[in-house]
């Protein structure tokens, strides 16, 4: 809209001044004014970084490669790996210098001469490679000897001969009488000649004793398969494996000197090394390590144990990872003083590209994960966001957020950076790309292995694609979100680029940028930022560490402003093979003024400085006054974890079934679903219980709770078949038999089995009294259904209780749904029966869906329970009660809700009387992204004719011109294999990448075949407006970082408004995009009228990290205990740390009540506590703060009301 309004601008400019003209009879001057009016036309908006040609900047290196006959990417998949670039003072004049390495070329010095202008001294300082076949990598500037001159050190790898891949050590040996720096190669001398397939650096103080040690990262792909799992400790097999060098100093050599002690320091793990970063990760005062490694090789993340030596424990902290990790960096991306990481990848950002790399569904990786204890891994860019302190483990945990955040595809990309570009006091995120020959392209591979001996070695290269992309400038929006710039930043431009480094190269106050680029000249890039009317604020830090001259790489440096914190840490590298300038710059947007900055050195020591003025560049100077803080995880957190305590120990294991040897094109797993708890008093003694459901194969478990307040576990089998092969998928304690005891309904399913197996029978259990249970001999009427859920109530107010059973998928026939169904009890005295009342849900369609979730509720408060329902490709549908018949209700103001909701809870979260409800989807951390104006679609029918169900599913995804067009998410190989007849549509992985979904499609006959949209991922709250009106308010930001399952409304801090405790994860999501884990376990504080904001792990303790799905409240002493499932691992059980809540129990033949207090007042239905495969007790929690409780009958009678507590 901008370029038309210029446009237009222009164009009335021009007509006006023709009118004015040709009175004037002046047609010369005319055509003139029309040159120019025409030339301002076609002119580019200015952009944030503006190119500046080399005739200017004299910078003319180019990292050229050319392929021979005997070496080239056919030889060596490292081939274009390419060459990195490091900024430094080299002449100590206050400008920064370049040094850029080269693979086949030779490695290049440049010295800042100001105003972006640069000189080539590198034959004049005597850098030179002494080698022309030395392939030079990264590159780091350092003061290694403490003399107060930077030195250079260049790792060099590739070839096969020892000699040709020692590293270079160039020691500055001053400036010559022209001012140039002169330098000498003493690798050997200082014993860092490392000759182990090094690809860069990093120096840091590992043992805190004040000098600088190395970590060489190395990336060896000679005689190993990188693409085979591997013993990543095996003794004997030929890996690749870093280099930790210490310096242990040499008063008789005059100068430090460097010992290999990576064995002794434990550093053994196997990996492609591309990038390492330092850290303190965990905030114990030493530094610590995180390598980034390519093809299945794990990352690793060695942790200093501050005596020398290093443990991974990147699974404790991360979740998953990148696949072909790259470039990495840390930054603060949410300015909450806690560092996060971003790892590139290769995962192309447009379709055609996408379906090109994308390989065909393979099972087997994930199985072979697990057998081979590798870390779970995904071809994607991955951004880690750090959680803070997990109060179990002592380290902190992260949230993988890239697909989120909108940076996880870029394509081929290596350096990733992040820093403030435009001062705005918010990291943002530069991504470079480039590999000049896509060797994994898959129309290349078919090629490949068809002509490979019918075509010479020179038409082979020649046949493989070459395609630059360009790179990406990723602009922080304001916390977890950023939106792509690269337009508006200039960065669009399409180039092979490996290295990348920033620094304010002409000293205006702004980051500009340097590129090193394979078969071009390098980049420079200058920031503009301070030549426009820009208003941001800046400060710049200079670190002088303990030692003299030495820079402090490690050191944690913090800006307070307000309620705001920034945080960077200086490094001698980042990104890929490079380093940016060793200050740290911080834009402080509109701010005036800082009110402190916390330097924490790396030894772990604090200090504060004040900030005098702004916009220049500060040195602050080792003069610690203080000890580390203790650690974050001494607090006291809301809540405390206390399963050991309660003795409520207890393992899920679920058989590992493959969903997709069914339906290749699944978007995930439902046999991957349980356990379901239910809570309630089953012995009679009073006291609340817990029943925990089981997998396939296994048995239920009770836990019966104790006068002590603890828990004793029992083992007991409650399924309906032999060998218990029914799998528990919901659980209702109910008192069927009217004898005053809760009996025990479980619904089956999971979809592992054929449609219409007994496997899926669900089953009734009489309890004797005891906690003892006997099966009940009753025919039900869904029999043989795949059951989602199971929730009771009295919906024809005739006494005693009814069943609604949720089904969601015929088995093997996604996305058919399978009916669900109305239980109505009829039972008389000793007899139990139940009849399918479905002719009691007025709806438009049978079967109503997906269903995952059911709540029973009263929306309107008219004394009769309505009913909602949530599931895939549906809207949340709502069912109004008229005299026990259920009508669906129509013009809800939610007819555009349609989702993939996974659970229900309600609770009156705006105090205004009436329910609302809460509604956990899957989420936005996800490739299956839609909206009401771009849905995502599912079409599926029996396409072959075979008997099985043919589903695939699209949503919208930029084209090569960068326009979003409507395409199926799926590889090829997994679309021909579900319909085979489309095979023969297409010639190639690009054809087919190139095709719509109309495409596809437009001669298959769809009319009758399921077609459905989806235009809602967030989970949200639905406010109730009352008149059967509802809208649809978006949880925050971390509800939607993935599937929402367990929720429960709990006021923990007691002032009033309903809080929220959600649970989630989904780690059966198809293996493309792979496990969906994000969810630690959160809580949010309700700030009033349905307002919540997120509260952090440090504060909460509320960890639930791992594949959770159900969450109860069971009363423990008079307060509450919450327990939250997880598939395949252990059941977290939490008590509030504060002890002040109030339980409160129905009086007899209540209904409802109100609450009412100072905040306003709350409705409450007499119903068990409901969410996904939960079940609770009815009674529900008030504070000290309550005014008073009104009870209230189904015909709105009062029957109590309640006003001391």
């Amino acid at each position: 809209m901008e370029g038309f309004a210029l446009h237009f601008f222009f164009l009335c400019i021009c007509y006006l001044s023709l009118e004015f003209l040709l009175m004037k009879n002046a047609i010369n001057l005319l055509f003139i004014f029309l040159l120019i009016a025409l030339s301002t036309c076609n002119r580019k908006a200015p952009t944030l970084f503006k190119k500046v040609d080399s005739a200017q900047s004299n910078i003319r290196f180019n990292n050229k490669i050319i392929e021979n006959d005997s070496l080239s990417i056919l030889d060596n998949e490292f081939f274009y790996n390419g060459a990195g670039v490091a900024v430094g003072d080299l002449n100590n004049d206050g400008l920064p210098d370049l040094f850029f390495t080269g693979n086949q070329v030779d490695n290049q010095l440049y010295l800042n001469r100001g105003n972006l202008t640069f000189e080539n001294a590198t034959l004049a300082a005597g850098i030179q490679k002494s080698n022309p076949l030395l392939w030079s990598s990264g590159v780091n500037i350092v003061d290694v000897n403490a003399d107060g001159w930077m030195d250079i050190y260049v790792c060099n790898t590739l070839r096969t001969d020892p000699n040709q891949r020692k590293n270079n050590l160039f020691i500055h040996q001053g400036i010559d009488d022209n001012g140039i720096p002169q330098f000498k190669d003493l690798g050997d001398a200082y014993g860092l000649d490392d000759d182990s397939y090094s690809s860069h650096a990093q120096f840091f103080d590992l043992d805190n004793d004040g000098d600088l040690d190395v970590f060489i990262g190395v990336n060896q792909i000679e005689d190993i398969d990188p693409n085979v799992f591997q013993n990543m400790q095996s003794e004997t097999a030929i890996l690749s494996i870093d280099r930790l060098y210490e310096n242990i100093g040499s008063d008789s050599l005059g100068h430090p000197y460097f010992k290999d002690i990576s064995k002794k320091a434990n550093i053994s793990l196997h990996g492609f090394s591309h990038s390492t970063l330092v850290q303190d990760i965990n905030n114990d005062g030493w530094l610590d390590l995180y390598v980034s490694n390519d093809y299945l090789s794990n990352d690793i993340a060695y942790m200093n144990n501050g005596d020398k030596t290093f443990t991974n424990k990147a699974r404790s902290m991360f979740k998953h990872f990148s696949l072909s990790s790259m470039g990495s960096d840390f930054g603060d991306i949410n300015n909450d003083g806690k560092m996060d990481l971003f790892i590139s990848e290769m995962q192309p950002y447009y379709n055609k590209r996408k379906k090109l790399f994308q390989k065909g569904t393979s099972y087997t990786k994930e199985i072979m994960t697990r057998r081979y204890d590798y870390e779970y891994q995904y071809p994607r860019n991955v951004l880690q966001l750090n959680q803070g302190v997990n109060p179990e483990t002592g380290l902190p945990i992260f949230s993988e957020i890239g697909l989120s955040a909108g940076v996880a595809e870029t394509d081929w990309s290596w350096s990733s950076l992040f820093a403030d570009f435009d001062n705005d006091g918010w990291s943002d995120l530069l991504i470079v790309n480039g590999f000049p020959k896509d060797i994994i392209d898959k129309d290349f591979g078919d090629f490949r292995v068809t002509a490979n001996r019918l075509v010479s070695r020179e038409q082979l290269l020649a046949a493989i694609p070459q395609i630059k992309v360009a790179n990406f400038a990723f602009r922080n929006i304001g916390g977890t979100d950023f939106d792509d710039f690269s337009k508006d930043w200039g960065m669009d431009f399409a180039t092979y680029t490996n290295g990348a480094a920033y620094a304010d190269f002409d000293g205006d106050g702004d980051l500009d940028l340097v590129l090193n680029n394979i078969n071009d000249e390098a980049t420079l890039l200058e920031n503009t930022l301070n030549t426009a009317n820009n208003t941001a604020n800046y400060i710049r830090f200079t670190l002088k560490g303990k030692t003299k001259n030495q820079a402090p790489y490690g050191t944690q440096v913090r800006l307070f402003l307000g309620e705001q914190v920034q945080t960077q840490t200086l490094l001698s590298g980042r990104g890929y093979l490079s380093q940016p300038e060793p200050i740290l710059h911080f834009g402080l947007g509109n701010n005036q003024q800082i009110d402190s900055v916390q330097i924490r050195w790396p030894d772990g020591l604090e200090q504060m400085e004040s900030i005098a003025s702004l916009n220049r560049t500060q040195s602050l100077i080792y003069t610690p006054t203080r000890l580390k803080k203790s650690n974050i995880n001494a607090q006291n957190g809301v809540f405390s974890e206390q399963s050991s305590a309660l003795n409520i120990v207890h393992r899920d294991v679920d058989d590992d079934f493959i969903d997709f040897n069914l339906q290749i094109t699944l978007p995930h797993k439902f046999s991957q679903f349980g356990p379901p708890l239910a809570v309630g008093d089953l012995n009679g003694d009073g006291l609340e219980d817990l029943l925990v459901g089981g997998s396939r194969g296994q048995t239920e478990r009770i836990f019966f709770q104790n006068q002590k307040g603890t828990f004793d576990a029992k083992s007991i089998s409650l399924k309906g078949q032999a060998k218990n092969v029914d799998e528990d998928a919901g659980i209702a304690l109910l008192d069927f038999d009217l004898d005053n005891d809760l009996d025990v309904y479980i619904a089956h399913g999971s979809a592992q089995y054929e449609p219409g197996s007994v496997a899926y029978d669900d089953v009734l259990w009489l309890n004797n009294g005891k906690g003892q249970f006997t099966k009940a001999n009753v025919d039900l009427p869904n029999n043989g259904k795949n059951s989602s859920s199971v929730k009771a109530a009295d919906f024809d107010r005739d006494g005693d209780l009814d069943l609604f059973v949720g089904n969601r998928v015929v088995p093997g026939q996604y996305p058919v749904a399978d009916r669900s169904y109305l239980l109505e009890n009829t039972s008389t005295t000793g007899k139990i029966n139940f009849r399918d009342a479905y002719d009691k849900i007025s709806t438009g369609q049978t079967p109503l869906g997906l269903i995952s979730d059911a709540l029973w509720t009263d929306f309107n408060s008219d004394g009769w329970l309505d009913l909602i329902v949530v599931g895939e490709w549906m809207p949340i549908t709502f069912f109004e009660n008229k005299g026990g018949v259920l009508h669906q209700l129509e013009n809800t103001g939610l007819e555009k809700s349609s989702g993939w909701w996974r659970s229900l809870s309600q609770a009156d979260l705006d105090n205004d009387g009436d329910m609302d409800f809460i509604a956990g989807n899957f989420g936005l951390n996800t490739f299956y992204q839609g909206n009401e104006e771009e849905p995502i679609t599912i079409v599926a029918k029996d396409f072959d004719q075979n008997g099985s169900v043919d589903p695939f599913i699209a949503f919208y995804v930029r084209d090569s011109l960068g326009q979003k067009k409507n395409y199926l998410y799926h590889p090829w190989e997994d679309v021909v294999k579900q319909f085979r007849a489309l095979r023969k549509s297409f010639n190639s992985y690009g054809d087919f990448g190139e095709a719509t979904f109309n495409t596809i499609f437009e001669n298959q006959n769809l009319s009758d075949a399921i077609i459905k949209q989806v235009q809602w991922m967030q989970s949200a709250w639905v406010e109730n407006l009352g008149e059967g009106k509802f809208t649809l308010h978006a949880l925050p930001t971390q509800a939607q970082w993935a599937p929402v399952y367990g929720i429960t409304p709990y006021d923990y801090n007691q002032d009033g408004y309903e809080d929220l405790l959600l649970v989630g994860n989904e780690y059966g999501v198809e293996v493309h995009q792979g496990r969906s884990d994000a969810l630690q376990g959160l809580v949010l504080k309700n700030t009033g009228a349905g307002n919540f904001e997120e509260i952090s792990i440090e504060e909460s303790h509320f960890v639930v990290p791992r594949d959770a799905k159900s969450l109860v409240t069971l009363s423990v002493q008079g307060q509450p205990t919450f327990i939250a499932s997880q598939n395949n691992d252990s059941l977290k059980v939490f008590n509030p740390s504060a002890k002040n809540a109030i339980q409160v129990k129905w009086e007899k033949g209540a209904y409802s009540c109100l609450v009412y207090s100072e905040k306003g007042t709350q409705r409450k239905l007499n119903l068990p506590q409901s969410t996904f495969q939960s079940q609770g007790t009815a009674s529900f929690w008030v504070t000290k703060s309550t005014q008073r409780i009104e009870f209230f009958a189904a015909d709105q009678t009062l029957i109590n009301t309640l006003s001391t507590f």
